[in-house]
Parts: structure tokens; sequence; C-alpha cells
């Protein structure tokens, strides 16, 4: 397994990012209105300016710090766009970190933007975490294995995506697995009618009898892979809650004129708790993958004070938005309604504070 190097967004093209931000920053009403098509086209954008895979393994360019502030910067303009941004690059992730040449060569089509990553791990994390179980299973065949069970949320499910999950084999063991989206015996729902993220392609999976050759198995080390990987994975989410944070309490401080002025005190104490939030983020973001990184505990206080200061945060600017941010079509509304995904994205609030009373004493 690889370590992911260190470095900054100063290493992108400039100008090719504040481009790409600029895209989304004008597409975001739109794709809250479903009048934009797809939130991939992110995908591609993220490309074009060599922005996919800071901080990927491997990847001398960029650095994890750099892909957080990639993604804070999305969030902080669509969260649509930054989290199926968060999803590709995490399945991005988990190929390069296997290294397998079947992994190897998916991943060039994820950064190529062509094609979208899906991550189907959230069964996976919760078995780690000793708080859910595995609800694919594996049965060995002559070549590989049989899966079914179902993917209650993914998100990316285009019909030309690459998904990585786990299973549990006949034998007991746990495995990490990559195949492609149009695979036969795999289902996709109906895309979920969301709030604010009707455009990120989500639904749940089911899978029957879905042949997965030996090569697509990415490691047989559940337990070190998912490990190896976590603090990327809450990183990266941190960096979704910290830009969403940041614009509606930049919003919130702007609008502080006559009887507002009473949430002054409020916006000030969100501010203070969200530049905490940034720190540890980059703080958490230079380690992952050194000799000192981050304790699980770290990790999962950083996540959960992400989330806990965006939607406290989204809350303040709908306060002192007043009538105007109450409309459908009002940048304050679709945050607020983007702020409703952070404490149930997996993990969940309730998840994270279960992980981390089992950490304390």
């Amino acid at each position: 397994m690889h370590a992911s190097p260190v470095g900054s967004v100063a290493d992108l093209d400039r100008t090719a990012f504040e481009a790409l931000l600029a895209r989304v920053c004008e597409g975001a009403d739109r794709l809250d209105a479903d009048e934009a098509g797809q939130a991939r086209q992110v995908l591609t954008w993220l490309a074009e300016a060599d922005a996919t895979d800071l901080g990927a393994p491997g990847n001398a360019g960029g650095g994890l710090p750099g892909m957080a502030e990639v993604i804070s910067a999305l969030a902080a303009r669509c969260v649509s766009s930054a989290f199926t941004t968060w999803a590709h690059r995490m399945c991005l992730e988990y190929l390069l970190m296997s290294g397998t040449p079947y992994a190897l060569a998916q991943a060039e089509r994820l950064r190529a933007g062509t094609v979208p990553g899906v991550t189907g791990m959230a069964s996976a994390f919760r078995e780690l975490a000793g708080c859910g179980s595995l609800e694919i299973t594996a049965t060995a065949t002559g070549d590989g294995y049989e899966l079914s069970g179902p993917i209650r949320w993914a998100s990316n499910l285009y019909d030309d995506a690459v998904l990585v999950t786990a299973a549990r084999t006949d034998t007991g063991d746990r495995i990490v697995v990559v195949l492609p989206l149009d695979s036969e015996g795999i289902s996709v729902g109906r895309p979920f009618p969301l709030l604010a993220l009707g455009s990120t392609a989500s639904s749940y999976l089911n899978l029957k009898d879905v042949k997965v050759p030996h090569e697509q198995v990415l490691t047989r080390d559940f337990e070190g892979f998912l490990t190896s990987v976590r603090g990327t994975f809450l990183t990266l989410q941190t960096a979704l809650c910290v830009g969403l944070a940041g614009t509606c309490l930049d919003n919130a401080r702007a609008s502080l004129t006559g009887v507002n002025t009473v949430f002054a005190g409020d916006v000030d104490r969100a501010t203070g708790r969200l530049s905490v939030a940034r720190t540890a983020m980059r703080d958490v973001a230079r380690r992952v993958g050194s000799g000192n990184p981050a304790t699980r505990m770290e990790m999962l206080s950083m996540r959960l004070a992400a989330a806990e200061v965006a939607t406290e945060a989204a809350t303040l600017e709908a306060k002192t938005a007043g009538g105007r941010g109450y409309a459908r079509t009002s940048g304050a509304s679709r945050r607020f309604r983007e702020s409703f995904f952070i404490p149930v994205q997996s993990p969940s609030e309730a998840q994270l504070k279960w992980e981390l009373a089992q950490c304390r004493p």
C-alpha cells in the first residue's frame, strides 16, 4: 500500500481551476432546479484542471491537503458537485491503494473524468466500526466469486460507472472488489428524489449472482485496507462540510444589519468553530500516510465538528436572509437544503457519536 504525498492546491493550474469554480457556481442553481443535467459534468472539468487525484496514492502532485481544498471550494459553491467529486475521488483512492493491474487500468479511466466512480462502502465502514455488518455475500466459484445483496445508498450511478464495494465470502473472509456498474446481475433503483442533491444520481442497488473474477478483487486484507483509506475518506467529507459552512457564514455576516445584529454573537461563535474544524482538517490531511497519522478519535472528532458547524451555519444564513432566503430559488434556501444531507451522510451523526463513545475509556 502507498502513502499519500503532501502538497497544496497551489500546485493546480490556477486559471483552469478558477474557470472550473466559475462554471460550478454558475450551474449550481440550475442543478438544484433539475435544469442543468447531471452533476457528473464536474468530473470532466476536474480532469481538465488536473484536479481529480490530488493526494492520491502514488501521485506526486498536489497532496491530500490540496484535494481537501478543492472539495471545500466546490462545496462553497455547490454541494452536489462537491459530493459527486468526493464519491468519485474515493473510488479512485481505493483503486490506487490496491494497485493491482485491473485496478490501475480502471483508475486511468477515472482520472480522465470520462468514467464516474461509485463508493459503495458504507456498510464496510460500519462493519469496521463494529456498528453494522456487510450485507453483500460472495460465493466462491472456479475463477472468482458471485456476489449477491443490497447496497442501500450510492451515488454517481450512471451506466458507465465503476463501483467499489465489499462482501463477506462463504468462508467468512471479507473482500473489497471493483466491478463495472453495467455488470450482469446489478439492478439500480430509480433515483431518489432528494433535497438539493437530486442531480447526483443517487439510489439503491441490488446484486444477484454478479460474477467477479479474481482480478477484480482489490484486497483480502479488509481491516488493513479500510484503515488505510479512512483518513482520506473522513478528511474529504470534512472538506465538504467546511466549504458549505464558509459560504453560509460569509452570507450570514453580510446580513448582520438592523435587527439581524442580534445574531452577531452566534455568527462569531460559529466562525470560531469553523476555523478550528478547518485547522483540524488540514492537520489530519498532512498526516495521512505519514509516520504520525491522526488517531481514530481525532479523525472522528474532526468530521463531527465540521458537520455540526455546517448545519449551524446554514441555519444562521437562513435566519439572517429573511423572507428572500425562504424562496425556493434562493441560494440560502439551496444551502439550507444541502445542509440537511450532512447529518445523514455515512458515517451519520449518530454513527460518529457512537464511534466516539467507543473510543473513550
